[in-house]
């Protein structure tokens, strides 16, 4: 099934609606690092309206063949960054950048990954 998001606050990018929520927040270093390192390039530049479900499971399969020194990230691992991924489009919906169905990104996210 393909989710595409339908958006009533503007041509916002994945960047953009990150560091409106990041902003202040008590994580911020340990966010960026994983949103600088993985999701930036990836996703970051898209306008967030635009953003479907292929994208999300390129991105994830991108991730499971990703090495860092010769080894495979773990599932812990890529759970914690696709759950960051989760939080921006949470802050997206309840921000009215995104004006969807909670229960499909919820049902997407919660794929045994």
């Amino acid at each position: 099934m393909i989710v595409k998001f339908a958006v009533s606050g503007g041509d916002k990018t994945l960047n953009q609606v990150y560091k409106e929520m990041i902003h202040n927040h008590r994580c911020k270093e340990n966010y960026d690092r994983i949103y600088n390192n993985f999701i930036k390039d990836i996703l970051g530049y898209k306008c967030i309206k635009d953003l479907t479900s292929n994208d999300i499971d390129y991105f994830y399969m991108y991730l499971t063949n990703r090495t860092y020194n010769g080894h495979l990230y773990s599932q812990s691992y890529i759970r914690k960054i696709m759950n960051l991924l989760k939080n921006i489009f949470d802050y997206g919906i309840k921000n009215k950048y995104i004006n969807t169905n909670l229960v499909k990104i919820k049902l997407y996210f919660t794929k045994t990954y």
